[in-house]
């Protein structure tokens, strides 16, 4: 479960499983641009688990991935409105 449009100071979300519950918390990052979270969230799960992680390593490590493209991007301007994740640095 995704809680990155809760208020707080944390974005926390929620892997739910038959096992149980873990929460996965970091610092909320401030950001105009935010379009995608939830979209690059589910796919770097799932390519982890591609990649042969199991499901809770792979939702840690999406999430450290789509943290750090909220931080990349968070001073880019493209257009109106909100912008995307940068998953790559941008050089200029």
């Amino acid at each position: 479960m995704k809680g990155g449009h809760l208020a707080g100071d944390e974005a926390v979300d929620l892997l739910v499983t038959a096992e149980g519950v873990r929460r996965f918390a970091a610092p909320r990052l401030a950001s105009p641009n935010l379009h995608g979270t939830g979209c690059t969230l589910s796919s770097a799960i799932a390519a982890h688990i591609a990649l042969g992680a199991d499901l809770a390593e792979a939702v840690a490590a999406a999430k450290d991935f789509v943290g750090a493209a909220i931080a990349r991007g968070r001073d880019v301007k493209l257009g109106e409105g909100p912008g995307p994740l940068i998953q790559i640095p941008i050089r200029g």
